[in-house]
């Protein structure tokens, strides 16, 4: 019985150490810290970052100063580092501490060099300055740097501090929606921010059509870094509780569907940048229509054509791509209801003549010249249900005879996920830099040209109208990060 007793207790401690082991630990407890009113939180997976990035304890070394030994610093580097803003627009910085006394004596033997001053314990917390204006705290949990100040007010940001280094899980921004979206995200990196930080870009989204009575303190926006294979993504969103702003939001939804992929091959191999998108052209229409600026342009345009019919008869993907290789040259393919609009072409001929201020003429079947309105001559055409329009001659006659390019084969299934999609020949970029030969006289532009040879391309991506991606194509299927610190 008793040899029982002891199989039991002993079994009892086996599954107490398992459980204690594999349970995920509590990488965020120091973010209690920050204030419930912050009004942008960001967050970095130090371990993930550091896992995804390949960097070891020696690589990291060679970056900093000798003898900098910052993994025995006392600061928890497996747990996650925070930055914030507060309600009065001040920085904050934390860091998890695993032992206050290590990182103290850290400071004091390599503080002079990093630009801080002597430590001092006061009230509990030990206290010092980075750089003259950033004021620094810490305790056995979690080290606080905030700023920048001046000198006759850093005894009140010290102040500031030793309220949010004393505060309750209760009173923090974990309770807060701002903490509460920003976890919603994937990613090694990820943050949110309240846009009631930046009413000076209120106006900015009045005039592009959205309703003046938009509460945007109620608006957030999102961010997180995703490190995949051969590819970096950066994932951005916008979250309301607004309901103007809401409703707005779905209308530019409804305004477009998923890309087909009906113009995918029907780009020159020098493309140095692709657009696409799926649309509907009487809801294009009406949007374009409640931004001052395009409602102008439209105006203007249509004394040379019916282009406000011309957009609504758009049902499908539209494409624009463009070349800088030589002359730059500008593509426009657009899929159409039909082409019934084209039938006022001869009237369109006939107005240019009498006006005398632009051109507009038949140079052949189902191809035109417009000329005097921009400063290259336009062409439009036509193929199949398709309209086009060009920079170049020689374009026209390729999109009107049939392309038939690989170029964004590797791209195609992200294209054809997206409503909004804009790609960029990064390897095109580093081309342009090479002919002109400054890599072979500046080595800054030598470094820039190394960086940019790490990547295939670049995109812009948008699934829904509250969400973008920009996404960075790199050379190799390795982790994204691990290739980009290499």
């Amino acid at each position: 019985m008793k040899k029982q007793w002891i199989v039991g207790v002993i079994a009892l401690l086996v599954v107490v150490l398992a459980v204690w082991f594999f349970w995920p630990k509590d990488q965020s407890a120091h973010v209690r810290v920050v204030p419930a009113d912050a009004t942008a939180l960001m967050e970095l997976d130090l371990e993930g970052f550091l896992q995804e990035s390949e960097l070891s304890e020696e690589k990291i070394k060679t970056l900093l100063p000798e003898h900098m030994d910052v993994w025995n610093s006392g600061i928890d580097w497996e747990k996650h580092a925070y930055v914030f803003v507060d309600a009065v627009g001040m920085n904050g910085c934390l860091l998890a501490v695993k032992d206050a006394g290590e990182l103290k004596e850290f400071l004091a033997q390599n503080g002079e060099r990093m630009g801080i001053t002597p430590v001092e314990e006061q009230q509990g917390y030990y206290w010092s300055l980075v750089s003259g204006s950033f004021v620094l705290g810490f305790d056995d949990d979690v080290l606080m740097i905030m700023g920048p100040t001046l000198a006759s007010a850093q005894a009140e940001m010290r102040q500031r501090m030793l309220g949010y280094l004393k505060q309750d899980k209760s009173e923090s921004v974990l309770k807060a929606p701002l903490y509460k979206k920003m976890q919603e995200q994937d990613g090694v990196l990820k943050a949110a921010v309240s846009l009631e930080m930046f009413p000076e870009y209120y106006r900015m989204f009045q005039n592009l059509g959205l309703p003046e009575h938009v509460d945007f303190s109620k608006m957030l926006m999102t961010l997180s870094i995703e490190s995949k294979k051969g590819q970096i993504v950066f994932h951005t969103g916008v979250l309301s509780e607004d309901p103007a702003l809401a409703q707005k939001m779905k209308a530019l939804d409804d305004l477009s569907g998923q890309i087909d992929g009906d113009f995918l091959t029907s780009v020159s191999p020098n493309t140095t940048l692709w657009m696409g998108a799926n649309l509907k052209g009487d809801k294009l229409m009406q949007l374009m229509s409640e931004i001052p600026p395009l409602r102008l342009y439209l105006m203007a345009m249509n004394h040379v054509m019916d282009v406000e019919r011309m957009i609504r008869s758009i049902d499908g993907d539209v494409a624009l791509s463009g070349t800088v290789d030589g002359e730059p040259v500008v593509c426009v393919q657009a899929h159409m209801s039909d082409l019934s609009f084209m039938d006022d072409a001869d009237y369109w001929i006939s107005s240019a003549r009498a006006s005398g201020n632009y051109e507009f003429e038949r140079v052949d079947e189902d191809l035109y010249r417009i000329g005097k309105v921009a400063p290259q001559d336009l062409f439009l055409g036509l193929k199949d249900r398709n309209v086009l329009f060009t920079t170049s001659r020689s374009a026209m006659n390729g999109l009107q005879k049939g392309m038939d390019s690989d170029l964004l084969k590797p791209y195609e299934d992200d294209i054809r996920e997206s409503k909004f999609y804009v790609w960029g020949n990064l390897g095109a970029v580093n081309g342009v830099i090479r002919s002109m030969g400054f890599s072979e006289q500046n080595p800054q532009v030598q470094q820039v040209e190394r960086f940019f040879g790490k990547f295939k391309a670049v995109a812009l991506r948008s699934t829904k109208a509250t969400s973008m991606d920009l996404i960075f194509y790199l050379k190799n299927k390795e982790s994204g990060l691990k290739q980009l610190f290499e």
